[in-house]
């Protein structure tokens, strides 16, 4: 027995093969065929019952293959939808964390400058204090203030 031309199963069927569903359809359309015209003889001695029980079982698979493909479209949709929300909340703490860090070096900045103003401060006080200690022992040495009686 021949095998199907595809022009031949295409008219069958009344559809070009323009969309992913009509080219898998069609994909299958031509496996089952030519899987079909193997095994011709096989077909030929098998009941009507036969037949369309193995029909049943192929259209069954098919059903089973399609659940499953929407099933595997459901969670994938899903998961996009997880990854968009986790996409947005990460990139919101990076923000969050980008301004913290900020404030952070702004802190340490202040803080460094206040450091710095403090101890030339204190540098400034030690220099008064040695300046005051040098002045009060100079007076301290000078003449009496109190003149003697004699």
């Amino acid at each position: 027995m021949s095998r199907p031309s595809p022009q031949s199963l295409f008219r069958n069927v009344g559809c070009k093969p323009t969309t992913i569903k009509s080219v898998a359809g069609t994909v299958l359309m031509l496996s089952l065929s030519w899987s079909l015209g193997a095994c011709s003889a096989d077909i030929a001695s098998r009941n009507t019952g036969e037949r369309l029980t193995d029909r049943g079982n192929e259209i069954r698979a098919n059903g089973t293959a399609w659940s499953d493909g929407q099933k595997s479209v459901q969670q994938g949709e899903k998961a996009i939808e997880r990854s968009s929300r986790d996409l947005a909340q990460g990139e919101r703490d990076q923000e969050r964390a980008r301004k913290d860090l900020a404030k952070a070096e702004q802190q340490i900045s202040d803080a460094s400058a206040t450091k710095a103003a403090a101890l030339k401060r204190v540098e400034d006080g030690r220099m008064r204090m040695t300046r005051a200690e040098a002045d009060y022992a100079a007076t301290k040495a000078g003449p009496s203030a109190v003149r003697p009686e004699y």
